[in-house]
């Protein structure tokens, strides 16, 4: 949604040996239980604060400033032209790592991470037309998009660059997939400021928030994607690759 910086991303620039303290260590290639663990105390610590040597944004609340959703065709049940601007994501906070796949000596393979969070809020302005199951919907104004209870998975395919003589990571062919337990939606102004057609639209939208999400989902993980990515190879570009892993002992 946004300037979204990928956590993972914040774990692992903080492992930088070049700046990194002996407190927690940074890992070794590939050792994705340390990485889960990493990733899960620096997330508690650092969400709120981002860190500029490091090429990091505030994760909490992050700043979002444009996201478009244009979804459907004549035949699909949600047609939608919706765009956010100016919003903030919040609930990076109490992301938590389950699993973290890849980060070894090979950069170019698969690299995921599976996690959990309790409440995503995008919260900010919008504007919209289209039409919702049965209904027309349009209006501009102030929104508040919330997932609950949400199972996330990023994926990307590394690609390694040379600059100076040493092999960086780029993020390439970026996947984002959502599950959330529940969502809400509430979009103020609608119909131009029709109050009793605006609360009709919003309780409609939430007693039908699954079959809605389900019908956006795929244009939602797109949008993540497209965001995603550069954040993540922005970060990389900071060192070179090995720099963010436990030095190998010599035999």
């Amino acid at each position: 949604m946004s300037r979204i910086v990928l956590p993972l991303v914040l774990c692992l620039a903080m492992a930088v040996q070049a700046d990194f303290p002996n407190d927690p260590k940074p890992c070794k290639y590939g050792d994705t239980e340390c990485f889960v663990k990493f990733c899960n105390r620096l997330i508690t610590e650092k969400a709120t604060e981002g860190d500029d040597s490091l090429n990091l944004v505030q994760l909490d609340p992050l700043a979002v400033d444009r996201m478009v959703l244009k979804q459907g065709d004549d035949r699909s049940p949600v047609r939608i032209d919706l765009t956010f601007t100016n919003n903030k994501l919040f609930g990076n906070k109490d992301l938590r790592f389950k699993k973290i796949r890849g980060f070894g000596k090979e950069i170019a393979t698969k690299h995921e991470m599976i996690m959990t969070s309790k409440v995503y809020s995008l919260v900010g302005e919008y504007s919209i037309k289209g039409q919702v199951l049965v209904l027309p919907i349009s209006g501009s104004g102030h929104s508040n998009m919330t997932l609950i209870g949400t199972d996330l998975k990023v994926s990307f395919i590394g690609k390694p660059v040379e600059k100076n003589g040493e092999i960086y990571m780029e993020a390439t062919d970026l996947q984002y997939y959502l599950k959330p337990k529940s969502q809400h939606y509430h979009f103020s102004n609608l119909f131009n400021g029709d109050k009793i057609l605006g609360d009709t639209m919003n309780t409609f939208l939430n007693e039908n928030g699954a079959a809605i999400f389900s019908e956006t989902k795929e244009t939602i993980e797109k949008a993540f994607a497209a965001l995603y990515q550069p954040l993540i190879t922005r970060v990389f570009s900071k060192y070179p690759y090995a720099k963010y892993f436990a030095a190998e002992e010599s035999s």
